[in-house]
C-alpha cells in the first residue's frame, strides 16, 4: 500500500497507523526492513495515515479514501527530523540508567505498578529533577501507598530521602541549563510473524480498565477501575456499553466468566465479589472480609481469590455461588523480615483443579489443593523477581512473569524445578502472562517497553510485538482461542493515559 522514508532513505521497521476520520479503532502495521508497509483489513472509508518512530517526529498525516472492491491508493510517507533522545526513550530505556541490584529490584516492585517510570516521571521543565523534588514525589507516595494507609504498595523501611538521593546520583542533580545527559535508545526486532494491532477507545479516557475477557458471544468485557463500570467492546464495531455495577459498591477489578456468559466480578472497595447474570442481568454480591486482587473460577463452579493486601494471615478463598458460601484458608508462609506485605498478586486455577497464586513481594509460588488441603510454597530462584500474573497450560506447566526480575519463568509441578529466560528487551517489567493452548504460544505482556512479546516454547524463541501507543502499562491479557487473537488492556493511575484496549492479530 505505501512506504516510509527517513531523509530520502528507507525507513524500516517503522509503526504505520490508520484511522477512520469519522473516528473508530485504528489499525497499526509495521513496515517490513525495506519501509513498505500494507493494511490487510480495511474497509471502506476515508483513513487518516500517519508514520511514527519514536525517534523521529511523526510523518505529515496524509488522508486517503478507500473505495469498495478497489485496490487502495499507494501513500508515501516521510518522518520528520529526530527528536532528543529522552523524549524518544521508553520507560525501560530510563529504568536501565539505574545500577542492578537489591535496591533496585526493590524500587521496580514498590515504585512502578501505578504509571511508567518516563520522561514525566524523571524531569521537570524539560530537566532532571532535583533530590528536593524527588523527595517530594515520593512522600506523595508514601502518603497513598505507603505501609500504614489503604493500599500499602510500599514498605515499611522505605525512606523518601533515602530513595531520594539514590535516584538524584543516577537522575541528576543537574541545573536547569545543562542538557539532558545521553540515554540509550533500543531498536525493537520485528516479530517472527507480521502483526495488526488494533485499538479501541474506552468511552471515559480518565477510565483504568484493569481486566478484560472475551465472552461467549466474541465480545470483550472489561472493568472499568475508576468509572465503576464495566464495559462491554463489540470488536466488529469499535462500539462500547457501559454497563452500572448494581452490587453495593464499585472498585471493579479482576473478572471471570463461566460457561454461561455470568460474570464474577472482583469488587475491591468494599471487599466483595459480584456475580451478574447474564439472562436477567441482575447483580448478586458476597462480601469475602478483605481486598480481592485475583478470581478464578474451577471446574466445580466454585470462584477463588486472594487477599492482595492478607498478612498474619495471608488467605486465599472462594465463593460457592449457588449457596453463597465463603470460606478461606490460612496460607502457611513466613513474614518478611522487616515486617513488609507479601503482596498476593497473580491467581489461576490448573487443569487438575489446584490454586496458584504469586506474592508479588514475597516472591513465591503457592500452589494449594481443596481434595487434600495441603499448600505447597516455591521460592523463585532469582531474589526479589517480583512475579505477577501467571497462567497454566494445557499441561500444567506455570508460567510466570518476574516483574522486578525481567525474566519469563516455568514452573514444572511434576519435578519441582524452575527454567528461566531472560527477556530480549532489558527492564521491560513483563506484567503478565496468557497462554495459548491451542498454538503453544505464550503472551508476555510488559509495562515498561511499550511492547508484547510471545514465547515459542518448542525453539525457545521471543518475538516482540512494538505498540504504537506510548506509555502502555498492560495489566491483563486474554487469549480468543478461536482466532488467536489477543486482547490486551492499557492503563495508568493517575489517569495519564493511555486507557485503551488493543487487538494483536499475528496474520
Amino acid at each position: 500500500m505505501g512506504s516510509v522514508t527517513i531523509e530520502g532513505r528507507p525507513a524500516g521497521r517503522v509503526l504505520v497507523t490508520a484511522a477512520p476520520v469519522a473516528g473508530g479503532p485504528r489499525h497499526t502495521v509495521r513496515a517490513d526492513a525495506t519501509g513498505s508497509f500494507a493494511f490487510p483489513e480495511l474497509g471502506p472509508g476515508a483513513y487518516r495515515l500517519v508514520a511514527r518512530d519514536p525517534r523521529f517526529e511523526d510523518s505529515a498525516p496524509v488522508v486517503v479514501s478507500i473505495e469498495s472492491g478497489a485496490e487502495p491508493p499507494r501513500i508515501d510517507l516521510a518522518l520528520g527530523p529526530a527528536v532528543d533522545e529522552w523524549s524518544a526513550a521508553p520507560a525501560s530505556a530510563l529504568l536501565a540508567r539505574l545500577p542492578e541490584g537489591s535496591e533496585k529490584r526493590a524500587f521496580v516492585l514498590e515504585c512502578t505498578g501505578c504509571h511508567q517510570f518516563d520522561q514525566r516521571t524523571t524531569t521537570v521543565d524539560g530537566r532532571l529533577k532535583t533530590e528536593r523534588e524527588w523527595t517530594e514525589a515520593i512522600e506523595r507516595m508514601l502518603g497513598y501507598a505507603g505501609a500504614d494507609t489503604d493500599f500499602p504498595i510500599l514498605s515499611p523501611g522505605r525512606d523518601a530521602a533515602e530513595t531520594a538521593a539514590w535516584l538524584s546520583r543516577h537522575f541528576g542533580p543537574e541545573p536547569a541549563s545543562t542538557a539532558l545527559p545521553p540515554v540509550h535508545v533500543p531498536e525493537l526486532p520485528p516479530p517472527a510473524r507480521p502483526v495488526l494491532v488494533t485499538e479501541y477507545r474506552l468511552p471515559v479516557p480518565e477510565d483504568l480498565p484493569h481486566d478484560l475477557l472475551v465472552d461467549v458471544d466474541g465480545r470483550v468485557v472489561v472493568t472499568g477501575m475508576l468509572t465503576n463500570v464495566m464495559n462491554v467492546l463489540d470488536p466488529a464495531t469499535g462500539a462500547v456499553e457501559s454497563v452500572p455495577i448494581d452490587a453495593g459498591g464499585g472498585n471493579p477489578r479482576a473478572l471471570d466468566i463461566d460457561g454461561e456468559g455470568n460474570w464474577y466480578v472482583a469488587l475491591g472497595a468494599p471487599r466483595a465479589i459480584a456475580r451478574r447474570d447474564r439472562a436477567t442481568g441482575e447483580w448478586t454480591a458476597w462480601s469475602v472480609g478483605q481486598y480481592p486482587h485475583s478470581i478464578a473460577l474451577d471446574g466445580s463452579g466454585r470462584l477463588w481469590f486472594n487477599g492482595h493486601f492478607s498478612i498474619a494471615p495471608e488467605r486465599i478463598g472462594f465463593v460457592e455461588p449457588r449457596t453463597g458460601e465463603v470460606e478461606t484458608f490460612d496460607v502457611p508462609v513466613p513474614p518478611t523480615p522487616d515486617g513488609g506485605r507479601t503482596i498476593q498478586y497473580g491467581l489461576r486455577v490448573g487443569p487438575d483443579g489446584s490454586v496458584w497464586t504469586t506474592e508479588l513481594m514475597g516472591n513465591r509460588l503457592i500452589r494449594y489443593r481443596l481434595d487434600t488441603d495441603r499448600f505447597e510454597v516455591h521460592e523463585l530462584p532469582t531474589p526479589a523477581s517480583g512475579p505477577r500474573r501467571p497462567d497454566l497450560g494445557a499441561d500444567g506447566l506455570v508460567w510466570i512473569p518476574e516483574y522486578a526480575g525481567n525474566r519469563l519463568a516455568r514452573f514444572d509441578p511434576e519435578t519441582g524445578t524452575f527454567r528461566e529466560w531472560e527477556l530480549p528487551i532489558a527492564d521491560a517489567l513483563p506484567y503478565v502472562v496468557r497462554v495459548d493452548r491451542v498454538r503453544n504460544r505464550v503472551w508476555i505482556g510488559t509495562a515498561a517497553a511499550d511492547a508484547v512479546l510471545w514465547f515459542d516454547p518448542a525453539e525457545e524463541r521471543f518475538s516482540v510485538v512494538a505498540l504504537p501507543t506510548r506509555g502502555a502499562i498492560i495489566r491483563h491479557m486474554d487469549v480468543d482461542e478461536q482466532t488467536g487473537d489477543l486482547w490486551v488492556a492499557y492503563s495508568a493511575s493517575p489517569a495519564r493515559g493511555p486507557n485503551d484496549i488493543a487487538r494483536i492479530r499475528v496474520r
